[in-house]
C-alpha cells in the first residue's frame, strides 16, 4: 500500500476533526436541550404545587403572598386571562409598584 502524501494526511486529518466537531456540537446541542425541558418541568411541577395549595388553603400565609406576587407580576392581560382570581388591571397600573 503506498504511503499518504503529507498534503493528504492533513486533508484526512482536518476532515476527521470537522466531522468530531459537528458530533461535538450535535451533542451539547442535544444535552442543553434536555436540560431545559428538566427546568421547565420542574417548574410546571412546582407551581403546580403551589396553586393547588393555594386553592385548598386559600387563607394561608403561603397563598396571600402568592397572590400578592401573582397580581404584582404577572402584568400581561393575555397571562392574567389564566388566574381568573387576578383582578384586571387598567392601563398603566402594571407599572406602578404595589403600596
Amino acid at each position: 500500500m503506498p504511503r499518504q502524501k503529507p498534503t493528504d494526511k492533513i486533508e484526512a486529518l482536518r476532515l476527521k476533526q470537522s466531522q468530531i466537531a459537528a458530533q461535538l456540537k450535535a451533542l451539547e446541542a442535544s444535552e442543553a436541550e434536555a436540560a431545559r425541558k428538566a427546568d421547565t418541568r420542574r417548574k410546571v411541577i412546582a407551581g403546580a404545587l403551589a396553586l393547588e395549595h393555594m386553592e385548598k388553603n386559600p387563607d394561608s400565609a403561603f397563598a396571600k403572598q402568592l397572590a400578592r406576587l401573582l397580581d404584582e407580576y404577572v402584568t400581561q392581560p393575555a397571562a392574567r386571562a389564566l388566574f381568573p382570581s387576578l383582578p384586571a388591571k387598567a392601563n398603566g397600573a402594571a407599572n406602578t409598584p404595589p403600596s
